[in-house]
C-alpha cells in the first residue's frame, strides 16, 4: 500500500478518534485505526468495540493495501509533519514508511486481521436533523456525567425516545445523575420507528459524537440492531446501546404544581459564580431562601468563610429556603441561550426547574441537597 493524503484533512480526522482509540479494552488493537487504500479512496476505521467511526476520504493512491496502526502515534507524526501532504508507504514485515526526504518515520504496524469487525447495520431507517440540534442535544446530556465506579445504567446513559407534548413530534434526549437533570427536545424530518425497549445511549459514546457535528449541514439518524447511528456525507459513527430500565422523569420536570418566576440569566449566573468561590469538595452547597419579592443567597463554609446576597425577584409563593449545589445552577444556565431564564419551585425538598422564556426545548432540573 502507497499513499499520500492532505496533512491537514487527515490530522483533523485522527484528532477526533483519539477519543475512540484512547478507551481501554481487553484487545490492545483498539488503540489503532485501520486504513484502507482503494482506488481513489482512503477508507479509516476506529473501533473500541462500543463506538465504531469509519469515514471515506478522496486520496492520492497509488497502489491498494490495508493496515492497523496505532492511532496516536499517526496524529502525532500527521500534527508534527511539516509539509502539506504526508506520504504513506508499507514496506515488508508489516513496517510503514511515512514521511519522505529527509524527514522519514518508520512504525510497526499490527496484523489487520486481528482487528474488530466494523457492524454490518443495513436497511436503516434515518431521518433527518439540523446538526446544531443534534450537538446540541448531546452536548447538554453527556455534559452530566459519571464516576468511574458507576454501575447505575440509567446514569452510564442518556435516554432518547419520540415525544408529542401539543407540538408535533419531536425527539427527546434525557440524561441523569440522580442529582440533577437536562432534558432536551429537538426538530426532526422524516418517520422514525422506534423499538419497544428504552434506547440508553452511552455518554462516552455521545462525548465522541459531539466532535463530529459541525454547524450548518443535515446529519442522518437513526436506530438499528442496537446501535445508535449518526451518518454524515462521507463519515458514519455507531454506538452500542446500553440494557436496561429508565427511571421515569417526567414527574420530575412537572411545573404545574410550582411557583415560576422569571430571572435575568446573566444576573443569576453572576450570583452562582460568586457564591461558587467559597464551596470546596466538603462544603458544596448554598442556601436559596425564597421570600415574597426576594431572593437570599447565602454560602458557609467553616474552613474559608461566608458570602449573601440579596435578590429581588417576582416571588409570590410559600417562603422556604433549600440548599442545591451552585455549579449545577452554573452548568444549566450555560446550556440556555435566552437571556431571560423561568425559574420553577415549590419547596424544600423538591428539584428546581430552569428553562428559557421563549423557548422550553431544554428544561434543567436541580435537586435540592440535604444539608
Amino acid at each position: 500500500m502507497k499513499f499520500s493524503c492532505d496533512r491537514k484533512n487527515i490530522s483533523e480526522v485522527l484528532s477526533q478518534i483519539q477519543g475512540i482509540t484512547s478507551y481501554r479494552t481487553n484487545i490492545p488493537i483498539t488503540s489503532d485505526i485501520l486504513i484502507k487504500a482503494e482506488g481513489t479512496t482512503l477508507f479509516v476505521t476506529a473501533n473500541n468495540l462500543e463506538t465504531v467511526f469509519t469515514g471515506t476520504y478522496e486520496s492520492d493512491i497509488e497502489s491498494d493495501g490495508i493496515i492497523s496502526i496505532n492511532s496516536q502515534k499517526l496524529f502525532e507524526i500527521a500534527r508534527e509533519y511539516p509539509d502539506t501532504q504526508i506520504p504513506l508507504n508499507e514496506i515488508e514485515n508489516r513496517w510503514v514508511e511515512i514521511g519522505e526526504g529527509n524527514i522519514q518515520y518508520h512504525i510497526v504496524s499490527s496484523n489487520y486481521e486481528n482487528f474488530p469487525e466494523t457492524p454490518v447495520i443495513e436497511d436503516i431507517s434515518f431521518v433527518e436533523m439540523a446538526s446544531e440540534s443534534l450537538k446540541k442535544m448531546v452536548g447538554v446530556s453527556s455534559v452530566i456525567g459519571f464516576v468511574k465506579e458507576e454501575k447505575r445504567i440509567y446514569v452510564l446513559g442518556a435516554l432518547f425516545e419520540k415525544v408529542n407534548e401539543g407540538e408535533g413530534d419531536k425527539l427527546r434526549m434525557v440524561s441523569t445523575d440522580s442529582k440533577r437533570l437536562n432534558c432536551f427536545d429537538a426538530d426532526f424530518e422524516g418517520d422514525f420507528e422506534f423499538p419497544e425497549e428504552n434506547i440508553i445511549i452511552p455518554k462516552k459514546g455521545l462525548a465522541e459524537i459531539n466532535k463530529f457535528l459541525a454547524p450548518g449541514e443535515k446529519v442522518n439518524v437513526g436506530i438499528k440492531d442496537n446501535h445508535f447511528i449518526v451518518k454524515k456525507e462521507n463519515e458514519t459513527i455507531m454506538v452500542k446501546l446500553l440494557e436496561g430500565d429508565y427511571p421515569e422523569y417526567k414527574r420530575v420536570i412537572d411545573t404545574d404544581s410550582m411557583t415560576s418566576f422569571e430571572i435575568d440569566k446573566s444576573m443569576f449566573l453572576m450570583v452562582m459564580r460568586r457564591m461558587s468561590i467559597l464551596s470546596s469538595d466538603d462544603y458544596k452547597s448554598i442556601l436559596l431562601h425564597f421570600k415574597k419579592d426576594e431572593l437570599v443567597v447565602t454560602i458557609t463554609n467553616p474552613d474559608i468563610g461566608e458570602s449573601k446576597e440579596e435578590i429581588f425577584i417576582s416571588y409570590s409563593g410559600e417562603e422556604f429556603e433549600s440548599a442545591f449545589n451552585p455549579k449545577y445552577f452554573i452548568d444549566a444556565l450555560n446550556a440556555i441561550d435566552e437571556e431571560t431564564v423561568v425559574v420553577s419551585v415549590k419547596g424544600k425538598k423538591h428539584p428546581c426547574i430552569i428553562h428559557g422564556l421563549e423557548n422550553s426545548n431544554l428544561v434543567c432540573a436541580i435537586m435540592a441537597m440535604s444539608v
